[in-house]
């Protein structure tokens, strides 16, 4: 009968240590294969673009720009600074652009 137990208790070490070592293996193997995705690099949250579209309008040359423009360019970066470029209208970010690629060429 004690050759029986011992076989019985070695047959349940064995199980447990190949039920550790799969276990690792197949963590292993499963993080080898894991791929990361990178970063959506063509999206930008609406904070992040007013505040890139702020930055470049800031850098327009306001030497370059003719008084009546520069006028409306130090308004419209006066809203900007105060309320956000969240409250310029479509018109105004776009005479923005207009002034900020003007002023680069």
């Amino acid at each position: 009968m004690p050759s029986w137990i011992f076989v019985a208790v070695l047959l349940v070490v064995a199980g447990i240590g190949a039920r550790i070592w799969y276990r690792r293996w197949r963590r292993a193997r499963i993080a080898a294969r894991r791929i990361v995705e990178k970063p959506n690099s063509h999206y930008a949250s609406v904070l992040v673009k007013n505040q890139v579209d702020r930055e470049r309008w800031g850098q327009v040359d306001l030497e370059r720009i003719h008084p009546v423009n520069r006028e409306e360019v130090e308004r419209l970066l006066e809203v900007a600074d105060v309320q956000g470029p969240e409250a310029l209208s479509a018109r105004e970010r776009l005479f923005l652009e207009t002034m900020t690629s003007l002023s680069f060429s």
